[in-house]
């Protein structure tokens, strides 16, 4: 799944914006979940779950917090972060490459869609899976790769080791090989019967 947070005071343009992002994903048949914030407050009060998502779009002219103080906050929490900046005003980008940002969006309707497809295409194209799916001997679950602690098999079966889970219930029938063609190369096996996230 795709996971875009997307953060301007403007609630129409939000609306509008999660919209065209949906049409491009459907189009591409990838899943997708956009979380729609009013200010850069709201963003940062989410806290530690910063980590899910793919790429952040930050109105730059918001009152109170500003993009730019909004991505300084992410960058602080999740330093890894894609973000991208929305604005009405061409003027703002040589202050804004001080931020890093994958993308700047001018908020023009004949050239808008078509640089916002082009940025989630480049972020896709970059990022690594944020979560994986999970099918458990019950229950198919979705799980943040960064939560992952380790995963250790016993006999036919991997148990995964998740940070602050309720139980210790996420058991799949398969190898340690198989379950280590699914991750990302900072999970590290340690041990004939360990993978370790080293994050």
């Amino acid at each position: 799944m795709f996971r875009v947070a997307l953060c301007d005071d403007n609630k129409e343009f939000l609306v509008y914006e999660e919209a065209l992002i949906e049409l491009h994903m459907k189009e591409r048949l990838i899943e997708c979940q956009c979380d729609k914030y009013l200010s850069g407050y709201d963003l940062i009060a989410s806290g530690n779950t910063l980590n899910k998502y793919d790429l952040f779009i930050l109105d730059y002219d918001m009152i109170g917090m500003t993009g730019f103080d909004t991505a300084s906050r992410i960058y602080e929490l999740f330093p890894e972060a894609m973000v991208a900046f929305a604005t009405n005003y061409y003027d703002f980008t040589r202050e804004g490459y001080k931020y890093n940002a994958v993308r700047y969006l001018v908020k023009q309707e004949d050239t808008f869609k078509a640089e916002l497809f082009e940025c989630i295409d480049a972020v896709m194209k970059k990022a690594s899976p944020k979560s994986i799916v999970l099918d458990l001997y019950n229950r198919k679950e979705e799980v943040i790769l960064d939560e992952i602690l380790y995963i250790r098999s016993d006999r036919h079966y991997s148990h995964y080791v998740i940070k602050n889970a309720e139980s210790d219930n996420y058991i799949r029938r398969k190898s340690l090989d198989e379950v280590q063609s699914e991750l990302p190369e900072y999970f590290v096996r340690i041990h004939q019967r360990i993978i370790v996230n080293m994050k």
